[in-house]
C-alpha cells in the first residue's frame, strides 16, 4: 500500500507546487479560484490538490493560446 501511495502523490500537486510552478503568490492563485481560473482541483475536505498530467495540460493550452494570440 505504501508503494501506491508514493505513486499516487507523485501525479497530485499541491496549492504551493502549482504557485511555485506559475511564480504567481497565493492570493493570485486565490483570485483565479475564484474566477474560476484554474485548472481543475480535486478537493478532499479542505486539502486541494492538482492532478500534475492536467496541470500540464491546462499550462499547455493557455502556452497554445498566447502562441496562437501573438
Amino acid at each position: 500500500m505504501g508503494i501506491f501511495m508514493e505513486k499516487s502523490q507523485d501525479k497530485l500537486m499541491t496549492v504551493a507546487d502549482v504557485i511555485s510552478a506559475m511564480g504567481i503568490s497565493r492570493s493570485t492563485w486565490q483570485k483565479l479560484v475564484s474566477e474560476g481560473r484554474t485548472p481543475p482541483i480535486v478537493r478532499i475536505g479542505a486539502v486541494q490538490r492538482i492532478k500534475r498530467d492536467t496541470f500540464d495540460a491546462w499550462i499547455g493550452q493557455h502556452e497554445n493560446a498566447a502562441t496562437n494570440n501573438s
